[in-house]
């Protein structure tokens, strides 16, 4: 039989959300990573194929599970455990060897359900799921933005990130980003412009697709009746997979990707233009010559849906040189306030420019 050492491993791998992430398919690459893992400890392949499994049997990332939904699965296990017991015990009168190895994968079977109990009960009643609200009530609840109204509603996340959320459109993340890994949850469509961070990449999960990047900008549509979810890619690296579909794509510039939800598989186009959701933000530039101050702020509330409040009798003289790209909107005041010698103040649907007069 496995050891309390087994135990607790098995257990750990449960609990780690970078396993889990890698268990279920969402980042293939860190393969090596756990199979070291495996290699450095006692009866360590065994164990990680079995946390595998469990992680793949009950994803653990949707904080949508219901109580009854979680008992099913540790039904489901228990009964497998059950099958297995049986097949090793019709296979004790072949030899000694064979009686050994299955008594020693039931064991292991039935310990890893007693495991996922205990960690389903750990991750589920002793840290609640997160309720949508828009407004954070403890320290690991999500926040949730809805756009109900307005063809397109700008929305700040906290690593300085932006996105511009489409009309009938929720997005949840946390009040802070923290470990190794930036996580958003989106129903809907959405363009992004992500912070770029090479140490904690951005996952954006939406419906049955979700997509992993550094620092780019594209688009996310994930309607939930809906048969098809598409991302564009404007500018960077974007790597999209599911678990129904492997293995994941690798999209670059002006390239997209459809997954097919009722075939399970990604089907990859080039674009003339990463227009997917119609909104100006998607074919602006952002690459200005000479331009009038006013003129830029007022492409820049155009694009992101938000009220630019600035002086244009102050401003009349001021023009902009830049190129400011795909970084998110914050950045871009940055750069266009130190030219101008001004500051900005951000709030929800609204962004203040004060400063002197250009001579």
């Amino acid at each position: 039989m496995l050891h309390d050492r087994s135990d607790h491993l098995l257990q750990s791998l449960l609990e780690n959300s970078a396993f889990r992430c890698w268990a279920e398919g969402r980042s293939a690459e860190d393969g090596a990573v756990w199979q070291k893992w495996a290699a450095e400890h006692e009866h360590g392949h065994a164990i990680l194929r079995q946390a595998v499994e469990i992680a793949r049997a009950v994803p653990v990332r949707d904080e949508h599970l219901t109580d009854e939904y979680i008992q099913h699965k540790i039904n489901d296990a228990l009964q497998a455990a059950k099958r297995q017991e049986q097949v090793g015990n019709s296979r004790k009168k072949e030899s000694f060897f064979p009686v050994f190895l299955s008594g020693w994968n039931v064991a292991a079977s039935l310990l890893i359900v007693a495991g996922l109990c205990l960690a389903l009960f750990r991750i589920y009643y002793g840290h609640p799921a997160p309720k949508a609200a828009h407004t954070v009530s403890s320290a690991n609840a999500l926040k949730e933005v809805a756009n109900t109204e307005r063809p397109f509603k700008y929305v700040q996340l906290p690593d300085g990130s932006s996105v511009v959320l489409h009309r009938n459109s929720t997005l949840k993340y946390p009040p802070a980003f923290k470990g190794k890994k930036r996580e958003v949850y989106l129903t809907g469509e959405a363009f992004f412009e992500v912070t770029k961070n090479p140490e904690q990449p951005f996952f954006v999960y939406a419906e049955e697709l979700v997509a992993k990047v550094h620092g780019t900008s594209f688009s996310i549509k994930a309607i939930a009746d809906e048969k098809e979810i598409t991302v564009a890619v404007k500018t960077g690296k974007v790597s999209v997979f599911s678990e129904r579909a492997s293995p994941p794509l690798l999209l670059t510039c002006n390239q997209q990707a459809t997954f097919e939800r009722a075939h399970a598989k990604f089907v990859r186009s080039a674009l003339k233009s990463p227009v997917l959701l119609n909104i100006p933000i998607e074919n602006q530039e952002f690459t200005y010559s000479e331009t009038p101050a006013a003129a830029v702020f007022d492409a820049l509330a155009q694009a992101y849906g938000v009220n630019m409040v600035f002086d244009r009798n102050s401003l009349a003289n001021c023009s902009i040189t830049a190129t400011l790209g795909d970084e998110p909107l914050e950045n871009k005041l940055k750069w266009l306030c130190t030219i101008l010698e001004a500051k900005y103040t951000i709030t929800e649907d609204s962004i203040t420019i004060t400063g002197n007069p250009c001579n």
